[in-house]
């Protein structure tokens, strides 16, 4: 153990905590057996740990920074709202709408379309296409990607619906019956 720092068993360094007294000299620097939150262990350099260069183990540190790189809000990935906007963009619709109001609208919906019960999810980071049944719908088309404007819907549903007006699709439906 090393007497001038007083490390012990248990002492945290970010998500690095020194399991073991026991240590390894490499190129005259100590390193500690550390384990990470995640269960990962390693020697840790004393220096890196001492100086803040090293708080996590390379797993973690890549979960880390591709979260940080993740322009999503909770399960609706960045490639699904970039797409939502480059499609109304390209339909000349007007888009007044973040993400995280989208967000609030799927969750008020407790996971089931707004024009049918089915079940639709979204499958969050990393985005997984296999796994997502919903789309962002408009209500109506005239008044563009609004918080008021905006339902989710089973993808299939949203196919039939397509462009036109929620109401339109009601009563074409109410017409079938």
């Amino acid at each position: 153990m090393n007497n001038k720092l007083n490390l012990e068993i248990g002492t945290k360094f970010g998500k690095w905590e020194i399991t073991s007294d026991r240590t390894q000299k490499i190129s005259n620097i100590t390193n500690w057996i550390c384990s990470c939150e995640c269960g990962h262990e390693q020697f840790v350099p004393l220096n890196n740990l001492m100086n803040g260069s090293s708080t996590q183990c390379n797993s973690c540190g890549h979960i880390e920074s591709g979260k940080k790189r993740r322009k999503g809000y909770e399960l609706i990935s960045g490639d699904m709202w970039s797409q939502i906007k480059r499609k109304a963009k390209k339909k000349e619709i007007l888009f007044d709408l973040r993400i995280e109001e989208a967000w609030n609208v799927y969750k008020s919906q407790n996971n089931v379309c707004a024009l049918s019960s089915f079940e639709i999810s979204l499958s969050g980071y990393p985005y997984n296409k296999e796994k997502t049944n919903a789309v962002l719908c408009l209500i109506d088309m005239d008044l563009g990607y609004t918080k008021d404007n905006i339902i989710w819907c089973d993808n299939d549903i949203a196919k039939m619906k397509g462009d036109m007006s929620l109401n339109r699709f009601l009563f074409l439906i109410d017409e079938l019956k």
